[in-house]
């Protein structure tokens, strides 16, 4: 009975000291991923993504482009994955959390490998930035780049061509104006290209300028703002039309 009690006891001393010798792995908590990582490793990239755009990729509160926007993530910016839905990521990068279009990001390596080739992957991780914040900075640069009267005229031409389009579709006819204006094949500035004959059907019609007299609303405003922020879904477009057509379609438009 005591050779019994002895190995009993000894067995259960050797079972705490191969236990206590095994390195027990905890799960990494949400200030451990966002605030003490080593981003220099590839492998802290595993579930994280970044911004595969020559801008900003819109963050939205669901998987929609008719849902609001909470925030932007700069090119190259990092956010963690969170999942994804219907060709949305799910993401959270520093204050921000929402939904991204899966097409818009990288990830895993890719996005470590494009995060490194624009910031320093040994300082302060660069994450989305809060949609006051990041409207506050369009505007200011909006400010900068047009007069008064050509922000108000790019917002009413926005109006009239896609008044009933989501925010992403009022963008895109922005967009396509700005690139007609850096276009070698068409006016250079906003005011000649918005009236250059027989291109915005709104002008001839008079429907602009009863725009212009009312003022554009506010969202069109915000759209004129964005792109001429640099926000630009339809890349180098210079064409649009309704209901047909070829391209990149967004809503009811086709830009090509």
């Amino acid at each position: 009975m005591k050779l019994k009690t002895i190995t009993k006891i000894l067995g259960g001393a050797l079972m705490l000291l191969v236990l206590t010798a095994v390195p027990v792995r905890a799960e990494a908590t949400d200030a451990e991923l966002t605030n003490e990582s080593d981003y220099t490793d590839v492998n802290t990239w595993e579930n994280m993504a970044a911004a595969d755009v020559q801008t900003c990729a819109n963050i939205r509160t669901a998987p929609s482009v008719e849902a609001e926007r909470t925030g932007v993530l700069g090119s190259g910016r990092a956010a963690e994955v969170l999942g994804e839905e219907n060709g949305w990521t799910k993401i959270r990068s520093g204050e921000v959390e929402g939904y991204i279009r899966s097409d818009l990001l990288v990830f895993s390596s890719e996005a470590y490998e494009l995060y490194s080739a624009k910031y320093d992957t040994g300082e302060e991780l660069q994450t989305a930035t809060p949609i006051a914040e990041h409207l506050g900075q369009s505007q200011q640069t909006a400010a900068a780049a047009v007069s008064a009267e050509e922000l108000d005229l790019l917002a009413a031409i926005i109006q009239c061509e896609a008044g009933g389009e989501s925010r992403e579709g009022k963008v895109a006819v922005g967009a396509v104006v700005l690139n007609r204006v850096r276009s070698s094949s068409f006016p250079n500035t906003i005011t000649d290209v918005v009236y250059q004959s027989g291109q915005f059907s709104p002008v001839a019609s008079g429907i602009l300028s009863g725009v212009l007299a009312s003022g554009a609303r506010s969202d069109c405003y915000e759209a004129a703002r964005d792109a001429l922020n640099g926000q630009n879904p339809v890349g180098d477009s210079l064409y649009f039309n309704s209901g047909y057509g070829r391209g990149i379609q967004i809503g009811n438009q086709h830009f090509y």
